[in-house]
């Protein structure tokens, strides 16, 4: 499924306008960004696409609307040997923090739970709100797995999280992320 961007603003005499109308080219690969910015908007203005540094996370005060697929049967523990689940942990947060920036964590990598997809938790700094649009998606907390099915919402408010698909259908969210103030993650007495 393609994505349609229009992007409005305001011409020189103040006059509501249509400032593009493009169809956004597929990442291939980790959420499809359709628009971001670092810093609170500040209105009326020209339409322009704001700085954002990226690649997923906004500062705090910014916002970053996003696509996210997840494929068939995706599963974090897939990208390493999760019979060692330090080393799996610490292999499936070396992908994830390529593409995410993840809050300190003072915890030891694979000790947050056993269920399937454990080797993918991290948090941000952030406030994640997500819709499910098609298919279903498993997101894990430390003891908890929420099923998504579409029109469902999820707010992550910079906890300790996962994601899996454990089904044979592409999972497609959509969501807003604001960026956040967060002071890590909270040490476990274990």
């Amino acid at each position: 499924m393609g994505i349609r961007r229009v992007v409005t603003g305001h011409d020189a005499k103040g006059k509501a306008i249509v400032v593009s109308d493009a169809e956004l080219a597929p990442s291939g690969h980790g959420p499809e960004s359709i628009w971001a910015t670092d810093t609170p908007p500040a209105l009326p203005d020209a339409g322009a696409r704001p700085e954002f540094a990226g690649p997923l996370i906004p500062l705090p005060g910014g916002v970053h609307v996003i696509r996210l697929v997840f494929p068939p049967h995706f599963d974090p523990d897939d990208w390493a040997d999760s019979a060692d689940p330090v080393q799996a942990a610490a292999a499936a947060m070396a992908q994830i923090s390529s593409s995410v920036a993840i809050v300190d964590d003072p915890n030891p990598p694979g000790t947050y739970c056993a269920s399937a997809g454990f080797t993918g938790f991290h948090a941000t700094a952030s406030v994640d709100c997500l819709m499910q649009l098609t298919g279903e998606s498993v997101c894990l907390l430390e003891d908890t797995e929420i099923r998504l099915t579409p029109g469902d919402w999820l707010v992550l408010n910079g906890v300790v999280h996962a994601w899996r698909n454990d089904s044979s259908q592409e999972a497609v969210l959509i969501g807003v992320i604001a960026g956040a103030q967060h002071g890590g993650a909270p040490l476990r007495a274990h």
